[in-house]
């Protein structure tokens, strides 16, 4: 599954909680699948940034490395 397809998954997630009808046992099915598309989503943000910090490129070409924060 794409970051983006966890993203989209974790908004439908919190639509059907916030309906009325959605009974106990559902909403823990769906509060727990939303926890495992976080954290997951949550990892693949951290491994872009090492990887943003590892490398940006400079305007001749070279490369330094740098924090992302910066």
């Amino acid at each position: 599954m794409t970051f983006e397809e966890r993203v989209a998954r974790l908004e439908a997630i919190a639509s059907a909680l916030e309906h009325d009808g959605v009974d106990l046992a559902r909403a823990l099915e769906l509060f727990e699948e939303g926890i495992e598309n976080l954290r997951a989503a949550a990892d693949e943000l951290a491994r872009a940034e090492a990887r943003v910090q590892r490398l940006v490129e400079r305007a001749d070409g070279g490369f330094d490395v740098v924090d992302a924060a910066e």
